[in-house]
């Protein structure tokens, strides 16, 4: 893969909105609920990588649990092959980070990591998660014998219908990447459904990245249904937030205008809704301009099948 790919994946885990999405869906461990996900912060760590030749890309995050600092260390493998031996990797770059970790901070004791492989290979993931795996069996006691191991998640192993229900960024990401062009072009309007929850909780930024990616990955032609309806997505929810911020503005400028308390209040909330009936009918006229069907215009504006029927009719008449 190229570095696109490297950098794309170190872009949008470096969100930690994304991380905690990660962890809490598709990290099944109980201390997940004991972190403290408002202060996770990402770390700015350089590694070594093992040679020219590596795929891989490392992200640091230290959090709270209990007051205690912890670390959440993500290792995104980009390579398509198996390496038997990462369990072995991770923890030398681990051990890497913890000793400069040291070297700069002078602590006494280390903050626990909890280390996550990500791997967006084609191959199922079949090396030992453990590096005590690695080793010949011996008489030597355990104790003596290093261990380390990793939390695996392997995106080729999710199933889209769990994917589905999960209804989030990270799961739509996910969704992209265990797909082909055509199971894309097949499942057009699930895909479509999913990232409009996604736009819905968070925006259309990510929404944005995924598709770009779609683009680069996939080489789907722009004239696929599926690319449309996604870039009417990402335009529409656009378009339906600075509105919507514009009304808000316009408002609240009036009502401290009057500088009467209830009167801003009464004015935002007024103002506010005809804005978004303005821009409701606004994105489903362009929809319509476009093709799409009434179910699909109905679940981007939020207008009732009703209203999107007599926008049609009125359109016929200009």
């Amino acid at each position: 893969m190229s570095s696109y790919h490297d950098k794309w994946y170190t872009r949008i885990f470096s969100d930690p909105k994304i991380v905690e999405e990660l962890l809490r869906s598709f990290v099944h461990e109980e201390f997940i609920e004991e972190l403290d996900f408002s202060s996770l912060k990402k770390l700015n760590t350089k590694f070594v990588p093992v040679s020219g030749n590596s795929r891989h890309a490392d992200i640091v995050y230290e959090i709270k649990s209990d007051g205690q600092s912890a670390y959440i260390y993500l290792f995104l493998e980009f390579q398509s092959t198996v390496d038997r031996f990462m369990a072995l990797r991770m923890n030398r770059y681990l051990l890497e980070f913890y000793q400069e970790n040291q070297r700069l901070n002078g602590e006494k004791h280390l903050n626990p990591p909890f280390p996550v492989l990500i791997y967006n290979g084609d191959t199922k993931w079949n090396a030992p998660t453990s590096l005590r795996e690695l080793f010949y069996k011996s008489s030597v006691p355990k104790k003596y014998i290093p261990d380390f191991s990793y939390f695996k998640i392997a995106i080729n192993e999710i199933p889209k219908r769990e994917l589905v229900k999960i209804r989030n960024a990270v799961s739509a990401i996910f969704y992209v990447e265990n797909s082909t062009p055509e199971d894309i072009k097949r499942n057009r309007k699930e895909l479509v459904s999913l990232l409009s929850s996604v736009i819905k909780e968070e925006g259309a930024r990510i929404v944005d990245a995924i598709f770009e990616r779609m683009r680069k990955t996939q080489k789907i032609d722009k004239k696929v249904s599926v690319i449309n309806s996604v870039e009417d997505l990402v335009e529409v929810t656009g378009m339906w937030e600075t509105a919507v911020k514009r009304h808000e503005k316009q408002i609240l400028e009036k009502g401290i205008e009057k500088g009467i308390e209830r009167g801003i209040e009464r004015g935002i909330e007024r103002g506010i809704e005809k804005g978004i009936e303005k821009t409701q009918k606004e994105n489903a006229l362009k929809l319509i301009e476009k093709g799409m069907d009434n179910s699909f215009i109905h679940e981007i504006t939020g207008l009732s099948l009703k209203e999107i029927r007599a926008l049609r009719k009125e359109k016929k008449k200009v």
